[in-house]
């Protein structure tokens, strides 16, 4: 069986993360970013949005592998982390930097095989 697509997806809930960083805007960008340098994916486009003036966010980056998001409940000090890429690329290795970046302190992280073969 030939494998025609490589596609990895790495998602998982991030606990007890610092709450300043899940409300800034600035700074959640900035790691979406650098996420996508990590995971060897070429950046398209970045875009937020913000659930009111004390909610969290949404931090969705377009790669041409495919997406990265983060969300955000600073209230609760958590978020959801979602990376899937195809090609060679590392979803993992830009997942761990999120979760890093963040300071969870508690991680799940769940990871599904996205690949066509024939």
């Amino acid at each position: 069986m030939e494998t025609v697509v490589i596609g990895r997806h790495v998602y998982g809930n991030l606990y007890d993360c610092d709450r300043d960083v899940l409300r800034d805007e600035t700074r959640l960008i900035q790691i979406v970013r650098n996420a996508a340098r990590i995971a060897n994916a070429t950046l398209v486009s970045v875009n937020t949005y913000k659930f009111g003036a004390n909610g969290g966010l949404t931090v969705f980056a377009i790669v041409a592998e495919s997406h990265i998001s983060i969300h955000t409940w600073p209230e609760h000090g958590f978020a959801t982390v979602d990376v899937y890429t195809c090609g060679n690329t590392d979803p993992e290795a830009a997942f761990n930097y999120i979760a890093k970046e963040l300071n969870a302190q508690r991680v799940e992280v769940f990871r599904g095989d996205r690949s066509l073969r024939r």
